[in-house]
């Protein structure tokens, strides 16, 4: 859970710099503005995983070997918090994804269901134009689009085929995943209405390069929000949704925006910043921290140290081995950011890890000033 928090952390900056690259760009084309909000929700997703490719790897020298001492006592609190907090983690995820997949399948019911005229599909449940998919990407429109005028349908197709073209569906889908994995983090599920929102925007940039009337498109969008009674599925990407909608149409109508899509040139940069902008947040964990086998460093040395008690399950089963931790000493001696590297099993390595979080350390020198320091510890546990 530690590597899901410090993300965590570490991803609120790159969306507070998405968010104000967003303002900066408030006149700008909403296909830039998309890109933007894509770049930040793609690096927030990359973040865990560049944390976790992180150099880890620590001479021998910086080894510290404790054996643990068998105990008969189960002191599992540590662990039981460290599971609990888990669980609620998992059951988060589970839940959005869970809704998330419901709406998929209701939209995939919606299409099988569906009436096929004049190349397009009608259905009854569809309350606005929509599309999902990516092999064999649908336009489903509502039932009552049967009865439009073959312009007004042609304006809404083209609107959903802008979307296909774009890989909009593919990128919200991509942006829930996130969502799931990240439910507890507010600005995670800002970005995403924001890339939904600029989706729509992007969309209808689309439809009236082609030639649009803006007030007539303007008007359309409010008639099919005018017959939406249900909410929209997450499973798809929808025409319409209320709560964006007059700014959609004060858009719509304003004839100075920018429309033109993201340039090579701004799309590179995009790119460029977000993967800088990720890089320099993962590195932030290794910043100012030194590792044992420095020249002119003195490395740490235990001054206390609490030993670790087996868990109730290991001494059961009688499992003996070693737990790898590696963490950071600071400049005070305390033990920070432990991670689990290698375990035998067993609720061992929550016995380590809350043994070793009690430790205390004379810190690295170097210069004759204390400094943080990079270490492992291998925890030996053996039955006596």
């Amino acid at each position: 859970m530690t590597l899901l928090w410090d993300s965590a952390l570490k991803a609120t900056l790159i969306l507070a710099m998405a968010w104000i690259a967003a303002l900066l760009l408030h006149r700008a084309s909403a296909d830039l503005r998309h890109r933007v909000w894509l770049a930040a929700i793609l690096a927030v997703a990359a973040l865990p995983v560049l944390l976790w490719l992180a150099p880890t790897a620590l001479p021998v020298s910086a080894l510290i070997v404790i054996p643990a001492r068998l105990s008969m006592t189960a002191a599992a609190s540590q662990s039981a918090s460290s599971f609990g907090i888990a669980a609620i983690w998992a059951a988060g995820t589970l839940l959005v994804l869970l809704r998330l997949g419901a709406g998929t399948v209701r939209v995939a019911r919606w299409t099988r269901t569906a009436r096929r005229d004049d190349g397009a599909l009608y259905s009854g449940q569809a309350r606005t134009p929509m599309t999902w998919g990516i092999l064999h990407p649908v336009v489903l429109l509502p039932s009552s689009a049967m009865t439009w005028a073959a312009e007004e349908r042609e304006m809404v197709i083209r609107h959903e085929l802008a979307h296909i073209q774009r890989h909009d569906w593919l990128w919200q889908m991509f942006g829930s995943l996130v969502a799931a994995v990240f439910w507890f983090h507010p600005l995670v599920w800002l970005a995403n209405a924001q890339l939904r929102r600029e989706a729509e925007r992007a969309a209808d940039d689309r439809v009236l390069a082609s030639g649009t009337v803006a007030a007539d498109y303007a008007a359309q969008l409010v008639d099919i929000a005018r017959r939406l009674r249900a909410g929209v599925p997450v499973g798809a990407v929808a025409m319409v949704r209320r709560p964006a909608l007059e700014n959609r149409v004060r858009e719509i109508l304003d004839s100075t925006r920018q429309r033109s899509r993201a340039g090579t040139l701004a799309r590179a940069a995009i790119a460029s910043a977000a993967i800088a902008t990720m890089v320099s947040c993962a590195a932030m964990q290794n910043a100012r921290v030194h590792r044992v086998g420095e020249p002119g460093l003195t490395p740490p040395r235990v001054v206390s140290k609490q030993e670790p008690e087996y868990s109730e399950e290991a001494r059961t089963a009688k499992l003996q081995g070693t737990v790898r931790l590696n963490l950071e000493i600071d400049e005070r001696g305390a033990p920070q950011n432990i991670r689990v590297l290698e375990t035998p099993g067993d609720g061992l390595d929550a016995k380590a890890v809350a043994a070793v979080s009690k430790w205390r350390f004379e810190p690295a020198r170097k210069k004759g000033r204390p400094v943080r320091c990079a270490a492992v510890i291998e925890v030996k546990f053996r039955l006596m």
